[in-house]
């Protein structure tokens, strides 16, 4: 027999393989809610492999027995993936600072927090692809509550003696009495009773889809501690 004219192969509209993606090889079979038992092509492999001589009586009983399936609508993995990543219960950090309860003038105070593991998670795609989603801690921020703020690599975290996530205070906190009644009210901060330290966890979320990883964007979670400081004055000894 001959054939006139270019055989096109259909493709499953809006699926995977679709347009001229010469790598449309596997035929597949779904059901459709409105128009029941059909077929459509596609690159991802689990249906008949259309390029294996074998299958051509298979192939041609599907494609010419059943409809072609509705366009699948398209899918974007990035939206996909930031679905997934808002969906997790991203922790905040559980801090802990020291000195314990109130800071000495002059003296560093540090701040150390429990290491947080990566989270991840892979979902089948509705075309068929896989896609691997995971976040993990970026950056530690702490606003020390006096004007500063720092941001720091989570793993310097450790506290008491060797972690880096430090600052050293200038100026004590006092209750508004102390600040205007005591001899040594001057010294004090000029409205602060307490500090807040707000520590923050900086998640940022990655995803790919068969390839290299790409950057999703960031989503914080904070806590916050009440810090009172305080100072150690020397006196002469008699």
């Amino acid at each position: 027999c001959i054939v006139d004219g270019e055989i096109v192969d259909p493709g499953r509209p809006g699926g995977p393989g679709s347009g001229d993606d010469p790598g449309r090889r596997y035929v597949h079979t779904d059901v459709d809610p409105v128009i029941g038992d059909c077929h459509y092509w596609s690159d991802v492999p689990g249906g008949l492999d259309a390029w294996d001589p074998a299958n051509d009586p298979a192939v041609i009983a599907v494609v010419t027995t059943l409809p072609l399936c509705p366009a699948v609508p398209g899918v974007d993995p990035e939206v996909w993936a930031w679905e997934v990543f808002r969906s997790w219960d991203l922790d905040p950090p559980d801090p802990t600072v020291t000195p314990d309860g109130v800071g000495i003038t002059g003296l560093a105070t540090q701040v150390a927090t429990a290491p947080a593991p990566t989270i991840s998670e892979d979902e089948v795609l509705p075309d068929g692809r896989l896609l691997e989603v995971r976040a993990r801690i970026a950056s530690l921020d702490v606003v020390w509550g006096d004007g500063t703020t720092s941001s720091h690599d989570p793993s310097e975290a450790t506290g008491h003696p060797d972690g880096s996530v430090s600052h050293i205070y200038r100026l004590k906190t006092c209750t508004p009495a102390y600040r205007t009644e005591h001899p040594s009210g001057s010294l004090c901060h000029p409205s602060a009773s307490s500090y807040t330290i707000t520590v923050e966890n900086v998640w940022v979320g990655e995803y790919r889809v068969g390839g290299a990883w790409t950057p999703l964007g960031t989503l914080s979670r904070s806590s916050e501690v009440p810090y009172r400081v305080d100072e150690v004055r020397g006196i002469p000894a008699p």
